[in-house]
């Protein structure tokens, strides 16, 4: 009996070869999306590598390649074990009309439920992001007041702060974050006691693109540490920009890895504790709204190929009874 159930979960995997390959797919790309938002896991590795031999790092490519070569090698193992199965299957007599049609049915209901099962996983995921995002430090409460580098060190906590030093503008650093139909970029300057050389820093302001001003107003070129740190020497602040007194939301280990990397491929040492004085919040939650939304989008898009597979099913099923 067991072998027959084996035998006949078999055929349905193989006479669904497509929609099984695609439901993996999927299934891994949603495993790898929130691992590339939030530059976390397989995905950080990967990038780090490609910064060690390549200077540079792509996103979409460093989730698509993984799940590229699961896929493959997924059909791969399948086509070895069909194959296989075929050699001691020789001489047996064909399946059925019958049995054919009990296969196709089988195979629309599998399609169907992979994809209604990827659909509340990515619901199941969206929620689970923004009640992520729902504990991020937030503007209530009485405001932390921090003179950085003074003694004693001050233990800082998340939630409302003031930070007072010196605006290391020569070291700002900034990450672009696109959606399909949005993108945000985000710059980051150090402050601290003084501006002089230093073993590592420990808190980071946010600041904005009105506040300061770049080398013939141009963004640099391509090289990672070009686009993302500007350590030009050549960074001027506006009137528009903070004194040495900032306020905001503290958030702990608030910087990208991506920065994190670059700043220490720079020579600047990032202090394992760190903290980012966000200036504005909503910057801090895009991450999070952007790994949700990327959820939702995949979520509807199972849900419409289940919604698919389901009338394959029917139409499929009315047709075998008819007959």
């Amino acid at each position: 009996m067991a072998e027959k159930a084996k035998t006949g979960f078999l055929e349905i995997i193989r006479s669904n070869i497509i929609p099984v390959a695609v439901a993996f797919a999927l299934f891994i790309f949603l495993f790898l999306l929130p691992q590339s938002v939030f530059y976390r896991g397989l995905i950080s590795y990967l990038a780090e590598w490609q910064f060690t031999w390549f200077g540079n790092y792509l996103p979409i490519f460093t989730v698509i390649l993984p799940v590229l070569l699961l896929t493959i090698l997924l059909i791969l193992i399948l086509w070895l074990i069909f194959r296989l199965r075929n050699k001691d299957n020789q001489g047996e007599p064909e399946i059925s009309v019958a049995e054919q049609a009990k296969n196709a049915l089988g195979k629309a209901r599998l399609a169907m439920f992979s994809f209604f099962a990827l659909a509340a996983f990515s619901l199941l995921a969206v929620i689970v992001t923004l009640v992520l995002m729902m504990t991020l430090p937030n503007e209530n409460g009485k405001a932390q007041k921090i003179d950085v580098g003074s003694l004693p060190f001050t233990e800082p906590e998340e939630g409302r702060a003031e930070l007072n030093g010196a605006l290391d503008w020569q070291k700002l650093a900034t990450i672009k974050r696109n959606l399909v139909f949005a993108s945000q970029r985000t710059y980051f300057i150090p402050i601290v006691s003084q501006l002089a050389d230093r073993k590592s820093t420990r808190y980071f302001v946010q600041v904005f693109r009105p506040e300061f001003v770049l080398p013939r107003n141009q963004m640099p070129g391509r090289s990672p540490e070009r686009e993302h740190l500007l350590e030009q020497g050549l960074i001027t602040p506006t009137k528009d920009g903070p004194s040495g007194l900032v306020t905001g939301v503290l958030r702990q280990d608030g910087l990208p890895e991506e920065i994190v990397l670059l700043y220490e491929k720079a020579g600047v040492e990032v202090h394992p504790d760190h903290y980012v004085l966000y200036r504005k919040t909503a910057d801090m939650h895009w991450p999070y709204w952007g790994s949700a939304w990327a959820f939702l989008l995949f979520g509807i898009g199972a849900f419409l190929f289940g919604l698919y597979q389901k009338r394959q099913h029917k139409r499929l099923k009315d047709g075998i009874d008819d007959s």
